[in-house]
């Protein structure tokens, strides 16, 4: 399938698929979308009963894990504490206008992230994120790219990642998500970028390459340490990090992942929406898609709603990753023109932040009496120490032993037997500065040894396989012999038979 041959095709199977699913009742108003029947076609090679089967679980997912409502009913307030130890976030659009993922995997510790949350509410924050990409994203970079969007662009940073060391639980939760992506939220990759990938993991990624599915293999880029113009050739440099070779920093923002760059986090006034197309927030529908492959009937609906009278609602695209999307109707954004309409359209369009400085007061205000709590006992404990370690001088001087409430006298302690524990102390302090200075890379010699063992397991397979051949040949001479001797027996058989009824007439 070729050109337009292919694209019809691809319209007819998405017309039948809507069809069964509709008269199976399994087409809910949000997912009826040409889109998304085609992501799932995509995902089944165009496989009509499979992909009913996958969209029918999707549902089931959706209901039982309370996806449609997760936007408004789960708030992450750790978000904070989780960016610094899985540095993460979307940061701009490329050259086409699909958002950037970004990931550091090199400076996730998975050991202090679970500190501050938990396995579930992670999965749920991904679940929302996603919701969020389809809800916000795509339709802002629709609008601002003027053609559909549905995909995204990814670029892992695998810089300082000891693959050796990665543990049962973080495999578990990474197996997971991949689970959820694939089932439920299928073909948004549109290419990947692992960068700073050293040759242990270039080498087994060439293993691993041929075990998983080509579609998916070709959107995977493994790039070493030069990796800036291949995405300078995807990127703006404007639209890239400047720790990934762009020239972006979001100083003011805290840094690029903080930032949640993007058209989504760009505000459009009643006067900008009129002349683009008018947008619900949080739903992308036909309605809405200024695409250069609207259908008719759905530039039909944009000139009604440009000529109709009722007021146009605002698409806001708020800046926070954990802002509930909510739709409000008949509201029309003020002109800025005095300080009390400022006011009014701040308030207007930033409900959230007045409770996000609300929260970060209480809890600042909780956290300096902690601090001066924690401060008071330690003070306590040290008078009390000072008491007793002068009481145990005034004590020590005339000659008497120390009696304390709750404790037994004990002689002085010998020196004799503290030593051997100092030594060990003092070995065992070597043996962890030693393992520190030492490089969490793969030494090169290692590397080559490897890649020699590599190598080696390559030939034993060719080895392998021609002795296989040879077995197989060899196998079928024996039963062609096995044939021969077969029929010569019958053929003597017969001879026989015929002598002795000769002999016998």
């Amino acid at each position: 399938m070729e050109g337009a041959g292919a694209a019809e095709e691809e319209a007819r199977a998405v017309e039948e698929l809507r069809e069964a699913l509709a008269a199976r009742d399994l087409l809910p108003p949000k997912f009826d979308d040409k889109h998304t029947m085609r992501r799932f076609l995509k995902a089944r090679g165009f496989d009509s009963d499979k992909t009913i089967d996958m969209w029918s679980e999707m549902l089931k997912w959706r209901k039982e894990f309370g996806a449609d409502s997760i936007l408004t009913d789960f708030v992450f307030d750790e978000l904070e504490d989780v960016l610094l130890y899985y540095p993460h976030g979307f940061h701009g659009v490329d050259r086409d206008g699909r958002p950037i993922y970004i990931e550091i995997l090199g400076k996730v510790d998975p050991t202090k992230l679970l500190n501050v949350t938990t396995v579930e509410r992670f999965l749920k924050y991904h679940v929302q994120s996603l919701e969020r990409l389809f809800a916000e994203k795509y339709p802002a970079c629709s609008v601002a790219s003027k053609k559909h969007v549905d995909t995204i662009i990814t670029i892992l940073d695998v810089k300082g990642v000891n693959w050796m060391k990665v543990s049962k639980l973080a495999r578990e939760v990474v197996l997971h998500i991949n689970k959820i992506d694939g089932d439920n939220y299928p073909e948004i990759l549109h290419r990947m970028f692992i960068v700073n990938a050293g040759s242990g993991f270039r080498l087994l990624w060439g293993a691993l390459r041929g075990l998983i599915d080509p579609n998916t293999a070709e959107k995977i880029e493994v790039l070493g340490e030069a990796y800036q113009c291949r995405l300078l050739e995807q990127i703006d440099k404007s639209q890239l990090p400047d720790f990934l070779g762009g020239a972006c920093s979001c100083s003011r923002e805290g840094g690029c992942l903080r930032s949640n760059k993007g058209p989504w986090n760009q505000m459009m006034t009643s006067d900008n929406l009129s002349e683009s197309a008018p947008m619900e927030t949080g739903h992308l529908s036909n309605e809405n898609l200024a695409c250069q492959d609207m259908e008719p009937d759905v530039q039909m609906k944009l000139e009604n709603s440009k000529s109709s009278d009722s007021a146009s609602i605002p698409l806001k695209m708020l800046s926070s990753p954990n802002t509930p999307v909510t739709r409000k109707e008949n509201v029309v954004t003020p002109r800025l023109t005095t300080v009390s309409s400022t006011v009014t359209c701040f308030q207007l369009c930033h409900p959230v932040w007045y409770h996000r400085l609300l929260n970060l007061l209480v809890d600042v205000i909780k956290a300096i009496f902690v601090f001066l709590w924690r401060l008071l006992s330690v003070a306590q404990l040290f008078s009390a120490l000072r008491r007793v370690a002068s009481h145990c001088i005034n004590t020590s001087s005339t000659g008497e032993h120390v009696h304390t409430p709750g404790m037994k006298s004990s002689d002085p302690i010998d020196k004799d037997r503290t030593a051997p524990c100092l030594e060990r102390l003092k070995r065992l302090e070597d043996m962890v500065m030693e393992l520190n200075q030492r490089s969490p890379r793969i030494p090169p010699e290692k590397e080559n040894l490897i890649e020699e063992s590599m190598r080696r397991i390559r030939s034993i397979e060719c080895d392998i396989k021609k002795t296989q051949c040879a077995l197989n040949r060899t196998s079928l001479k024996q039963l062609k012999l096995e044939q021969r001797v077969e029929n010569w027996k019958d053929s003597m058989l017969t001879n026989s038979c015929r002598f002795s009824y000769c002999k016998a007439i």
